[in-house]
């Protein structure tokens, strides 16, 4: 079974002197459906090489929560967490393995590589329709409609170099990318957090983590 590492947001806790991490529940279901072993990993660890060496991960998600702490009056920013996120990724893209990047998780692979992000209204609990680019890869699904849950978004203009743009809302922002030359996927909407999922959403995570041969 392979292990898939999930990022987690970090939260201070109310009435504790503790700022703990947290992930829905919602993933372990999902990851196990998709016949992976999910592991939540830590923000907080020191050496963040050694600690995913150790845990010998097949693939990471980058999720969602957290505003990232370096845009202007981030909500809930969470440094540890930009930290953690950053060493991760780049360990994975060195070592050639997946990554996935959701919601927050795609705007964090977008600023990391050199693009930039927009405040937006209109795209917190919602749903909205995407438009396609003509040609995707066989992998990747074409959903109609999307969950929203982001105040900040990819501008047509701010994806970074080196990013295919395959999907964008009605706005023009930046809903779904890869990274052609490396093993990077990124989608803006949760889908750990709607009712169902068709075959066509499990076939493209099931390829984007490397659990089938689809990618």
């Amino acid at each position: 079974m392979k292990r898939i590492g999930l990022t987690q947001r970090s939260h201070a806790v109310q009435g504790y002197a503790e700022r703990r991490d947290m992930l829905d529940q919602r993933w372990a279901a999902l990851i196990e459906r998709l016949g992976g072993c999910p592991l939540p990993l830590s923000n907080r660890v020191g050496n963040v090489d050694a600690y995913l060496d150790a845990l010998n991960l097949d693939a990471l998600i980058l999720t969602g929560g957290n505003d990232l702490s370096m845009l202007p009056d981030a909500a809930d920013g969470a440094p540890e967490r930009d930290r953690f996120e950053a060493e991760a990724y780049r360990h994975f893209l060195q070592r050639g393995k997946p990554v996935l990047g959701v919601c927050r998780g795609a705007q964090m692979i977008n600023h990391l590589a050199g693009g930039r992000l927009v405040r937006v209204s209109g795209h917190v609990g919602t749903r909205h329709e995407l438009v396609w680019a003509d040609a995707s890869p066989a992998y990747w699904e074409r959903p109609a409609e999307v969950n929203s849950y982001h105040g900040w978004a990819i501008p047509a203009d701010g994806l970074a170099s080196g990013m295919e743009a395959l999907a964008w809302a009605r706005d023009g922002t930046v809903e779904a990318f890869r990274a052609p030359q490396a093993r990077i996927d990124a989608i803006v909407w949760h889908p750990e957090r709607e009712t169902e999922l068709g075959p066509a959403t499990l076939v493209f995570l099931s390829a984007a983590l490397g659990l089938t041969s689809s990618r």
